[in-house]
């Protein structure tokens, strides 16, 4: 497992994450810059305020990540700035 940096997310792309409606019926317009991820691991010096839990889904301004591939485990790295906001399913 790779652990997040500073002020960095550690996330993975979600597979089929171009629907435009989430499961709990959330509408997400999607293009080129954005994406969604789920939260694998949070860097130590992220704003308690601005937290977003690990397992927690992420919209992402993609044109920002970092790909980090070792051995089989393909995972991305953002700055906390390029997060956009979080998805919720509203239960």
């Amino acid at each position: 497992m790779i652990k997040a940096a500073n002020k960095n997310y550690v996330i993975e792309m979600i597979e089929n994450a171009n629907k435009n409606t989430t499961a709990g019926g959330i509408i997400i317009q999607h293009n080129d810059q954005t994406q969604l991820a789920r939260v694998l691991s949070v860097g130590p010096d992220v704003d308690e305020k601005n937290l977003i839990a690990v397992g927690s889904t992420a919209i992402v301004n993609w044109s920002a990540v970092v790909q980090v591939k070792i051995g089989d485990e393909k995972v991305y790295i953002i700055h906390a700035d390029q997060i956009l906001g979080t998805v919720t399913d509203g239960s």
